[in-house]
């Protein structure tokens, strides 16, 4: 740290997949990070999840994906079927993401004394939960950050100075200059500086997930066929849909299964098979053969919290990320997605605290301002896409697979009720850089303006959306602040 450089303390309450994401950021801005953890070890619990392009390039660029190795999948094509495996929908992945949601990278190099900017091919990778943890981290600790298990907040005082002071059930107490709540859908940090707020269900709509053996399902002559190529597969019903991909390098299936209940599911439960068995009774038989294997499930809510008002403390010395502040439906597989960009944003923002060019109160200011919107969007387009998946038959689910013909039949299309493949979609969520989001969001907060070309009034947020996605690198792309110094 240089003289000039403030010296940064920030707190992370939580070490799941957000928090460790967050404390990556943070410490890559030059600020000293230490995260509680509850938990007496680290690990993460659950399944599968997918890594869309928004966040596997953070993996990328700050060495995660280096570390998970294999273990991130990528697969070749997504089939979207109705309940009997009729295929309706498709895209295709293994080029296409590579080549329309590459992006430049800070490692310029020089290719016959001309400087280049490396152009990375961002994923859409698929993974274990408990492989991406380790990956986070691992690179958490080689930035230095100082992980602490066993360590379960019990108080918080943030209203007697300018710091923050964190208690543990232990009796240890830390003192911050910005707290962070990375610790989920019950936040001990939430309900510290927002007591009444709480997550619901807002419908009877639940999940089970599983995972089933490659090698297990391949010994089954109707089943095996789902295994001949790494593929994600939706099967879409009434009231009920299933998604597949690989994980574990292609060594396990992982199915998430969503259903209705008549009544409200607000906590995990424990289910007899026999009920997960009988809800997916008449779906294709090569998809009902496999969840015939799952030997034994959960049934888990899915809760939504917000849109609140405010994601921090008064003093502006408290912030809450991810679950904590926006839990959503998973429909998009945008939850942790979501929070990783919580925390590269808030990394983006405090990095100009440690240069002493915005406060800690400016920073948050500016991350409410920017992610709150864009959360509450997330929010809304992933309960309309289960919405989409789970329509009855009739005209409505004969329109929505109408919609998607193009895709398949390998015609152009403007629109899609595949939101998976949609253009607007892909281009609004799946291509979101909340680093180059939050680098736009500084200057236009210092410059109280958007940054843009003084002669011609357009703004480099859309200069790159319209045209510096195809310029050279030389030409069009690079660094927001680079090319918009104060």
């Amino acid at each position: 740290m240089s003289e000039t450089e403030k010296d940064l303390h920030v707190g992370l309450c939580g070490a799941g997949i957000g928090g460790l994401a967050a404390a990556i950021a943070i410490a890559r801005a030059g600020a000293r990070v230490t995260v509680l953890e509850a938990a007496s070890e680290l690990g993460e619990i659950g399944a599968g999840i997918q890594m869309t392009p928004n966040v596997a390039r953070l993996l990328i660029k700050w060495g995660v994906s280096d570390v998970i190795g294999d273990n991130l999948v990528e697969f070749e094509e997504l089939n979207m079927r109705r309940r009997d495996g009729t295929k309706v929908g498709y895209t295709r992945m293994m080029p296409n993401v590579r080549k329309e949601l590459g992006y430049p990278v800070d490692q310029s190099h020089f290719v016959h004394g001309q400087k280049a900017v490396l152009i990375i091919m961002t994923q859409w990778w698929l993974v274990h939960r408990a492989h991406l943890h380790q990956g986070l981290v691992e690179i958490a600790r080689k930035h230095g950050t100082n992980l602490v298990i066993d360590a379960r907040v019990t108080e918080i005082d943030y209203e007697s100075g300018d710091q923050v002071t964190v208690t543990t059930q232990a009796g240890k107490s830390y003192k911050f200059d910005l707290l962070v709540g990375s610790d989920g859908l019950n936040s001990v940090i939430r309900r510290s500086i927002l007591p009444d707020v709480k997550p619901r269900a807002p419908t009877g709509n639940c999940a089970y997930r599983a995972i089933v053996p490659y090698d297990q399902i391949r010994k089954d002559p109707i089943a095996k066929e789902l295994t001949e190529k790494l593929t994600m597969e939706v099967w879409m019903s009434d009231k009920a849909y299933i998604i597949t991909y690989p994980i574990s390098a292609g060594r396990d299936f992982n199915l998430v299964l969503s259903h209705h209940r008549d009544t409200l599911v607000d906590h995990v439960e424990d289910v007899d098979i026999r009920a997960l068995q009988e809800t997916y009774k008449n779906f294709d038989p090569r998809i009902k053969r496999i969840v015939d294997m799952i030997p034994e499930a959960n049934r888990w809510p899915l809760l939504v919290t917000g849109p609140l008002k405010t994601w921090s403390s008064p003093q502006k010395n408290v912030v809450l990320i991810g679950d904590a502040a926006h839990s959503m439906v998973n429909h998009m597989a945008q939850g942790a997605a979501t929070s990783m960009e919580d925390g590269a944003f808030l990394g983006r923002t405090l990095s100009e605290v440690v240069k002493r060019r915005i406060s800690v109160a400016e920073a948050i200011h500016i991350y409410e301002k920017t992610r709150m919107p864009k959360a509450y969007v997330k929010q809304q387009v992933s309960f309309l896409n289960g919405a989409i998946w789970q329509l009855p038959d009739g005209p409505a689910q004969e329109a929505r697979d109408k919609a998607m013909l193009p895709e398949l039949r390998g015609e152009p299309f403007l629109r899609s009720s595949n939101l998976y493949g949609d253009p607007e979609i892909v281009l609004s969520v799946y291509a979101y850089d909340a680093e180059a989001d939050a680098d736009n969001a500084v200057v236009a907060y210092l410059l109280k303006r958007e940054p843009g070309d003084v002669k011609t009034g357009v703004t480099k947020r859309l200069e790159a959306k319209f045209m510096n996605w195809f310029l050279p690198p030389s030409e069009g792309r690079g660094d927001v602040r680079e090319k918009s110094r104060l």
